[in-house]
């Protein structure tokens, strides 16, 4: 194409001047050199050293599919569409475009050509969900091959990905797709629908593109479009070094459960607690997760089943439930899904010690003795009943009703907060921390031990200033 501006159907420049060298040194680079036209083999071949192999075939499969309207509408058919041998820069650059700033309808169009879909009606779920996978390992080799902090910040301490929890992330993403788990296909006005309402896919989706679009060769990527201003894989802050830790998980739970967690809590996770490394003890993981801000439990039984509560309050010891409708509870393995609330009730967190006529231990969800989630405060014991009224579509989590701990880890998300009673010393001098909220661990041994805190009530009054 040279240096002939793309036009669409209006004859509305599609791509900046700035763009437009990008995309060309893409397609030479592509092309070994040539300026011309690209075959589909020399194609995937080149790219498959960029983005995973299987995203490249499905991208190929657009790019060399000539359909009769040169504008993709809702009501296109496949049934005439052949496929061409080469192509030129023209259409070389459509999926950049479609991807970061397409119509909806382009964007379903696109996808249903990559996935070599003949019916405009339905989209194959397991295609999508292939697509996704692909997509998901594109972008994690993308994180990996530009060294990026948050990439680095877990892959240091263990955290992989393989194809069995990016496929598991994939289905997560899919299922809402589905109205019946039987379901197959999707029409084509749902995954308008979910397309959206899945900021997770779209900023995956807009990522690799720009970095498939603007890779220049030896490792250089030049900046094309927007970065989108969600992180959703977030830093990781505090696993300590030499304890021979293990992941629980892999960055692909870790995706998944960030993307779900309010927008301005996605940038950091905050480690807590490991029973790893700390120990299986109920009064250490309290020492280490009271007033900590919003935290995430995570819990594998001894199933292996993985899963987890999110909890958007700090947590308190008290007789009453906390919390608001922002928690969620998640299943990770060996399916992922996530559970909003309902509004039925506010049971969404419980946390009591050193009572007689209340159970003793921390809740998410649920009623007393019929929990979503429950970890009883004798280490190791812990409850998911088979329906809770607190959260939608809500299953099981663990295999059994009543599961044995196998591992245990907490994570604040977000920023620590910073708040007066959370603080040794104040600077005006008010509101200054009693000695008797310090050491919260051993507070919390007291509490187990049935040892009431009389002390409670001598606390410094407070003066009227």
């Amino acid at each position: 194409m040279g240096n002939q501006q793309t036009k669409k159907g209006g004859g509305d420049n599609l791509f900046t001047g700035e763009e437009l060298k990008i995309l060309e040194t893409s397609f030479r680079l592509a092309n070994g050199g040539n300026t011309e036209k690209i075959t589909e083999n020399k194609l995937v071949e080149s790219w498959s050293s960029i983005i995973d192999k299987n995203l490249a075939q499905f991208t190929a499969n657009f790019l060399f599919t000539q359909t009769p309207q040169s504008t993709p509408q809702k009501t296109l058919t496949h049934h005439h569409s052949q496929h061409i041998g080469t192509i030129t820069f023209r259409k070389y650059a459509e999926p950049y475009y479609i991807v970061e700033r397409g119509t909806i309808d382009e964007q379903i169009h696109f996808i249903q050509t990559s996935l070599n879909n003949r019916s405009t009606e339905d989209v194959d779920l397991k295609q999508l969900e292939m697509y996704i996978t692909a997509l998901l390992l594109s972008y994690l080799h993308m994180l990996k091959s530009q060294n990026t902090p948050a990439f680095e910040s877990w892959h240091k301490f263990g955290y992989h990905c393989n194809d069995r929890s990016a496929q598991c992330f994939a289905k997560g993403l899919v299922r809402h797709l589905c109205k019946k788990d039987s379901d197959s296909t999707a029409s084509t006005s749902d995954l308008e629908k979910w397309l959206q309402v899945n900021p997770t896919f779209l900023i995956i989706w807009r990522c690799v593109f720009s970095y498939l679009y603007g890779y220049a060769g030896n490792g250089k990527i030049s900046k094309l479009g927007n970065p989108p201003s969600s992180q959703i894989l977030p830093m990781q802050e505090g696993l300590p070094f030499g304890t021979n830790y293990s992941p629980m998980l892999d960055i692909p739970h870790v995706i998944f459960v960030n993307s779900n967690v309010p927008v301005d809590l996605q940038h950091k996770w905050r480690f807590l607690f490991s029973s790893k490394i700390m120990g299986e003890s109920f009064s250490t993981m309290l020492g280490k997760l009271l007033k900590k801000g919003p935290t995430l439990l995570v819990v594998e039984d001894e199933d292996h089943y993985i899963f987890a509560g999110y909890a958007p309050h700090s947590w308190a010891m008290g007789p009453n439930f906390i919390g608001d409708d922002s928690a969620m509870l998640f299943t990770l393995s060996p399916a992922m899904r996530c559970f909003n609330t309902t509004g039925y009730n506010d049971h969404y967190q419980y946390l009591n010690l050193g009572q007689q006529t209340m159970p003793n231990g921390l809740g998410m969800g649920g009623q007393f003795g019929y929990w979503g989630l429950w970890l009883d405060c004798e280490y190791g014991i812990g409850q998911s009943c088979e329906s809770c009224t607190t959260f939608k579509d809500y299953n099981q989590l663990s295999k059994r009703k009543d599961f044995r701990i196998r591992n245990l880890e907490v994570w604040g998300i977000g920023d620590e907060p910073k708040q007066g009673d959370d603080s040794d010393e104040e600077g005006d001098g008010t509101n200054k921390r009693s000695i008797l909220d310090k050491n919260l661990e051993d507070r919390v041994m007291l509490e187990l031990s049935g040892r009431n805190m009389h002390s409670d009530g001598l606390r410094e009054p407070e003066l009227d200033l």
